[in-house]
């Protein structure tokens, strides 16, 4: 719904602020392994407000993207990209309320 905050689940975000070690999962008491830099997040080519990236907790190699939902962009099916340290994703399709 836009207005409303979502979750994106992604991976290649790169280094976290407080890595745990290869192989084990983010912690799941603490939300301090974050990427030292936000990406950016377009939602129907419109900036999303980020507001947190890092690991998923309890898990290895999982990224977690907080971002809310533009209010002023169309109902649907609408694109979506993540950009982070001058790399861009491929875009993929979120649908709208």
């Amino acid at each position: 719904t836009r207005g409303q905050n979502i979750s994106l689940y992604v991976n290649g975000l790169g280094p976290v602020n407080n890595q745990p070690g290869s192989g084990f999962p983010a912690s799941t008491t603490s939300i301090t392994q974050t990427t030292p830099q936000m990406p950016q997040v377009t939602i129907g080519g419109q900036s999303a407000q980020v507001i947190y990236s890092g690991l998923a907790p309890g898990y290895v190699g999982l990224y977690q993207v907080n971002v809310t939902v533009p209010s002023n962009i169309s109902a649907g099916s609408e694109p979506l990209s993540i950009s982070i340290g001058g790399a861009t994703s491929k875009t993929s399709g979120i649908t709208v309320q």
